[in-house]
């Protein structure tokens, strides 16, 4: 799948070292499959939540 715009992020040692070992196990092809399978579960999460009647403004905030 070809990205339609590309984004710079920043991520700390910790996650850069499991990115890349989840591509290099062969689990992702790359390193934005891991995020946006991520991203995809997180919303997934969200959803979830949401169809509970569980979304709150601090569990929608940011988490950096």
């Amino acid at each position: 799948m070809a990205a339609k715009h590309s984004r710079h992020i920043a991520l700390t040692e910790p996650l850069i070292a499991y990115v890349e070992a989840q591509v290099a196990k062969g689990e992702y092809t790359c390193i934005s499959e891991v995020v946006r399978t991520a991203l995809r579960q997180m919303i997934e999460r969200d959803e979830a939540k949401a169809a509970r009647g569980l979304t709150s403004p601090e569990a929608t905030s940011d988490r950096a």
